[in-house]
């Protein structure tokens, strides 16, 4: 293993392949990966017969979860000069368990993952709107309950996914009465508009 390695520790997927082995997957950003080791077994071969066979240094050593040193894998692309190559009856029923079965389940579930986490998102990012809306008009309310003017507000919601950040923070912007204010400050209240409804412009 000359190759550099990746030091970020991956949590890999534990497949059944065939009775006796199973193949591990690692979803990583820029695509699946699978063990060496494991890829030259379903085809009765030794990793360094596998090696051999497709003639050029292939795989990456990644750091897995459930190993203690690090472990050579191969790319998707690797895997089809695998399959493109080896003609041996088991590269042919490796090839039809990952392209027609497993690799399609495993974009539709990170299709399925990426839908829930973007409505969790929306949720979270309107929860958070409507909750600074609602303190700003009760707070205004309460100072002074008079005539309002109709006016501009601004919802500035801050959301970091790469810091697993699970919830949006925000805060509510008056654009109104030739200022700006922010919710909870000094004269907030004069930009605040009864009428047909004040105009939300969401960023962040």
């Amino acid at each position: 293993m000359s190759a550099a390695i990746d030091q970020q520790v991956n949590a890999p997927l534990r497949l059944d392949f065939a009775k006796g082995l199973a193949m591990r997957v690692v979803r990583r950003s820029e695509g699946f990966w699978l063990v060496a080791a494991e890829v030259a077994a379903s085809m009765k071969l030794e990793v360094k017969d596998l090696l051999k066979a497709l003639g050029e240094p292939l795989g990456r050593p990644l750091r897995l979860a459930d190993e203690a040193e690090p472990v050579l894998c191969l790319s998707e692309g690797e895997l089809d000069e695998v399959f493109r190559r080896i003609k041996k009856p088991g590269a042919r029923r490796l090839r039809r368990w990952w392209r027609e079965a497993t690799r399609p389940a495993l974009l539709q579930e990170a299709g399925a993952a990426s839908t829930a986490d973007t409505l969790h998102l929306a949720l979270a990012l309107a929860a958070e709107a409507a909750q600074q809306v609602s303190r700003a008009v009760m707070e205004a309310v309460l100072r002074e309950p008079g005539t309002w003017q109709h006016s501009r507000w601004v919802v500035a919601l801050d959301y970091a996914p790469n810091n697993k950040q699970r919830w949006p923070r925000g805060r509510l912007i008056g654009c109104g009465g030739g200022g700006v204010h922010e919710a909870g400050g000094e004269g907030f209240a004069e930009g605040l508009g009864r009428a047909a409804g004040a105009a939300l412009a969401a960023g962040g």
